[in-house]
Parts: structure tokens; sequence; C-alpha cells
């Protein structure tokens, strides 16, 4: 009868052991999701390029040369943009801390009769900086809020 009772004891403690061996720190991965509200605004498309002509982005790369490329262009398609909104653009350089302020830092309001839109924004090579007349070489970042809430950013290299 011990037997039976050990028998029982350790077939129903099997599965226990088996979750808590489960739930090893070596794993990763996972995923997550959200319903957007219906009609919210947000980035359709949203590109780094050399240029943008005619209102279209001219040269899509996430790599730029400090020694040809003298402009940053960002290129966004909205949709759902049916009133008012507020977009603000940071751009933050690798010779900048963290807890620095923007390398320069844009706020530009819009609307739209079609509930799309397109705006862009660049920075210039600054002049006379550290890196002379030019961008300064190393991973840069640009971040894109609408009405104060972060959107998305962009990572980008200058070589």
């Amino acid at each position: 009868m011990k037997r039976i009772y050990t028998l029982f004891f350790a077939v129903m403690l099997l599965p226990f052991l088996v979750v808590l061996n489960g739930c090893d720190e070596t794993t990763s991965g996972g995923s997550g999701a959200i319903d957007l509200g219906r009609g919210e605004p947000n980035i359709l498309e949203s590109v780094l390029a050399l240029s943008v002509h005619e209102d279209r982005p001219d040269g899509i790369t996430d790599t730029f040369s400090a020694e040809v490329n003298d402009q940053v262009y960002l290129w966004l398609l909205w949709e759902n943009i049916d009133e008012s909104h507020t977009v603000e653009v940071s751009w933050f350089s690798p010779e900048d801390d963290l807890d620095d302020p923007p390398f320069w830092n844009e706020e530009r309001t819009i609307s739209s009769t079609t509930g799309e839109k397109i705006t862009w924004f660049y920075i210039d090579a600054p002049k006379g900086g550290l890196s002379g007349d030019q961008f300064a070489t190393g991973e840069w970042f640009v971040e894109i809020f609408l009405d104060g809430l972060f959107e998305r950013s962009h990572l980008f290299y200058v070589e």
C-alpha cells in the first residue's frame, strides 16, 4: 500500500517538475498583439532617403556617407489624419550621450482633407562641428512622435 502512495505521489508531482524545469531562463522569444482603434492616425510607411523628389523618397537607404551626403531625409506616409495633429521628429547623433538633447528637433502640425498625408523632415550636416562640415560617423537614430506619443524610430549609419 505504501508503494501505491509513493507511486501516486510521484505521478502527481511529475507535472509540477516538468513545468518548473520548463521555465528555464535560457529560452528566448515571444510575441504580442494589440488592436488599433478604428480610424486611429498611424504611419503606413516611413523611410530614410538621400532626398525627396516630387514628394517621393529618392535613394532609400539606411547608410549615408559623411563625405558625400550633406542631408538625411525622413519620409513618412500617414493615414487617418482627419484632424489637426502634431508630428515631432528628434534626430540623435552618435557624438551625444543618451541623456543629451537631440542633435535636431522639429515639430510640425499636419491635417488632411483626404485622410492621408505625406510629410518629410531632414537634417543638414553640421557646420564646423567635431567632425568638420560633415555628419559624425557612427550609428544615428531618429524618433517620431504623433501628438506626444511615440510612433517609431529608425537607426541609420554614417560611414
